[in-house]
């Protein structure tokens, strides 16, 4: 999917007329056309009903029109907080932090936020990254402090003494679905054997789809999914599971505003969920000043810890 192709559906979806927006895009009417039919087919779903003048969406349209924003608003809010990355990289007063996908889009910009306020202002490098892809940077020296997951049965390995660890949040992992008309779950687990339900999968490899694995085979009860989507960002999986394709794993904070809408209802009850640990990880042999400074205030706030 291309972001493009979200702003041509947004025009769209403004304007209820293919010239309007096609005008507005700066393309030809069939051009426009052709990327709405695209974004379709990756979606699997109608957004226009193309039979009235002028078009409306359909009911998956509308239900769309609202996430498109959201990913839009995302993916402008990613590039602007790695957009600088490179010319930070060699700036001696930049912290530069690997942080992971979910936690860049819910957790990073407010504990920021707030940090500039208790603080002081940070100069901050951040990259998104997978949690392995983050644990080999702080190991190999290509960054200051990797802020991830971390979860029991899926821990993060570290020489403890080498790369002490601050835990700064919680964080719940749960399965939701888009509820029916009485607000129940359209895809309620546990499934059933003739019937698996759709299962909006991480990506194999992935920190949380190896938490949801292991969270499937320790439950008391046998599930029945079918994988019929993967991808390693929880922001994929969201867009997938309130498009009404199937279940997923998410973790709470991601889908707050979805919950509050009604867009989104839990699938199954906490025997299906699981808590994770927000942790702040630092190298103490390739700490620059600024990173070190920064990392001696947050332990004066709560001792690092150096152990499980």
């Amino acid at each position: 999917m291309e972001s493009k192709w979200l702003e041509d559906f947004l025009s769209l979806a403004e304007t209820r007329s293919f010239s309007r927006a096609a005008e507005e895009r700066h393309l030809t009417q069939s051009a426009l056309s052709r990327r709405i039919r695209a974004l379709e087919a990756w979606l699997g779903v109608t957004l226009v009903d193309r039979s009235v003048i002028p078009a409306q969406l359909t009911p998956v349209g509308w239900l769309f029109r609202s996430l498109a924003a959201d990913i839009l608003h995302s993916i402008y809010a990613a590039r602007t907080l790695v957009s600088g990355r490179e010319s930070l990289a060699g700036d001696p007063q930049a912290v530069q932090f690997a942080v992971a996908h979910t936690l860049v889009f819910t957790f990073f910009p407010d504990w920021l936020k707030g940090l500039h306020e208790r603080y002081g202002q940070v100069s901050a490098g951040v990259q998104a990254v997978n949690v392995p892809e983050g644990v080999q940077m702080l190991v190999e020296g290509h960054c200051d402090l990797l802020l991830g997951f971390h979860h029991a049965q899926s821990p993060i390995v570290l020489d403890p003494i080498r790369f002490p660890f601050l835990t700064l949040g919680e964080e719940e992992i749960r399965p939701f679905s888009v509820p029916d008309a009485q607000g129940r779950p359209r895809f309620a687990l546990p499934g059933h054997p003739q019937a698996p339900l759709p299962f909006m999968a991480y990506s194999s490899g992935a920190f949380l789809g190896n938490v949801v694995e292991r969270l499937l085979l320790n439950s008391p009860q046998r599930s029945a999914l079918q994988r019929r989507f993967e991808s390693h960002m929880s922001e994929a999986l969201k867009a997938m599971v309130v498009a009404g394709h199937g279940v997923g794993w998410l973790p709470a904070s991601c889908v707050a505003r979805e919950l509050r809408e009604g867009l989104l209802v839990p699938a199954g009850d906490e025997r299906w969920s699981t808590r994770l640990d927000i942790r702040l990880h630092a190298s103490v042999e390739n700490q620059g000043p600024a990173s070190r400074q920064l990392w001696n205030y947050l332990s004066g706030l709560q001792p690092a810890s150096r152990g499980g």
